[in-house]
């Protein structure tokens, strides 16, 4: 099962030694969602990991730096998808440049995940889970374990995740599972993170 974490949006402090112990500690995909850098600012931050941990990394935003690092990969925003002729243009020169690369994006229901599923590698559906923060499911459990079967292979469940909901996860279909607020939220990210492990290792899963 695939096992993502997301950055927290705004720089925390030793950001990038908790992080550089996660990656360290099993972690294959992390996603770097940082809206408010730069794209000189965002080269700087992708300079404090190690070339290895690099390879491990999607961008959320300034895409341009693939070319300047060996990162997995790309997600793509609803704006960008957008610029449709501009962002096909870019994913071309992109692949005869680096060659094979992950391409992902979200979305909120099974009408965009419907849209969005031949094309993409994988695809975030959120919210899954009720929020640490208050906000409730966006989509019916009923309907998700009816409909995921569909969709294999590349559906991640976001929103509300915490390690309880990874054997649910799992049962309803989902390739995978992404955290953010479950590690960001609390004092003690590495704690959590090693909870999450715990888990996948309890429900017998193996993290792709």
């Amino acid at each position: 099962m695939k096992l993502i974490v997301i950055t927290p949006s705004s720089t925390i402090e030793d950001e990038h030694y908790i992080l550089s112990k996660i990656l360290d500690m099993g972690l294959t995909t992390l996603h770097v969602r940082k809206p408010k850098l730069s794209k000189r600012e965002l080269g700087i931050y992708l300079k404090g990991f190690t070339k290895s941990q690099q390879k491990k990394i999607i961008l959320h935003t300034h895409y341009g730096l693939m070319w300047n690092f060996d990162l997995k990969g790309i997600h793509v925003s609803k704006r960008q998808r957008k610029k449709r002729f501009k962002f096909t243009l870019r994913k071309i020169m992109l692949y005869l440049r680096r060659g094979k690369f992950q391409i992902g994006a979200s979305c909120e229901s099974f009408q965009s995940l419907n849209e969005l599923y031949k094309d993409f590698d994988y695809i975030f559906i959120y919210p899954v889970f009720p929020g640490l923060n208050g906000h409730l499911p966006g989509i019916n459990m009923g309907s998700m374990k009816k409909i995921l079967p569909s969709y294999p292979e590349k559906v991640i469940a976001k929103g509300g995740t915490a390690p309880d909901n990874i054997g649910i996860a799992r049962k309803l279909g989902f390739s995978g599972i992404a955290f953010q607020e479950y590690l960001w939220d609390y004092p003690e990210p590495l704690i959590s993170f090693q909870k999450i492990l715990d888990t996948f290792r309890e429900e017998g899963l193996t993290i792709e």
